[in-house]
């Protein structure tokens, strides 16, 4: 493409601005002054298409969201099916008084909130024996 002189008028500190630019990013003051007027127009173009591109844009960031919500709903379902066969288990094996249940309850949401749901069943044992809780204990 062809390039044409020209004489622009820029008050000194922007020129000195873009001179010291310049020297940091080694590119020419042309280079410079054509890249940021290329900047300035495409973005009018952007502010004068705006009603169009704007829905589009959101239309996007909607689907991707979407997407993730998705992802996260059958993670979520596949875990509550795990621990519904679990409590399955559980229910059929002991007998917990609703009062122990709800003592259990209330642990387990101070244990989740306290470790921010990164709760190991290696370590609950562990702090289980070391507190002297036996099965017999816990569940007679």
């Amino acid at each position: 493409m062809e390039k044409i002189r020209t004489g622009i008028y820029v008050s000194g500190n922007v020129l000195a601005e873009c001179d010291d630019y310049c020297s940091k990013n080694e590119i020419s003051r042309s280079e410079l002054i054509e890249k940021s007027l290329k900047l300035f127009l495409a973005t009018r173009v952007i502010a004068d298409k705006c009603d169009v591109l704007v829905p589009e844009l959101a239309d996007c960031i909607a689907k991707a969201s979407d997407d993730g919500i998705t992802k996260i709903s059958k993670g979520i379902f596949r875990y509550a099916v795990e621990v519904e066969m679990l409590i399955a288990i559980l229910a059929d094996k002991f007998d917990v008084s609703k009062n122990e249940l709800k003592d259990i309850r209330r642990e387990a949401v101070n244990n989740v909130r306290r470790t921010r749901g990164k709760i190991n069943l290696d370590d609950l044992i562990a702090r289980n024996l070391a507190e002297g809780i036996t099965d017999e204990d816990s569940y007679e």
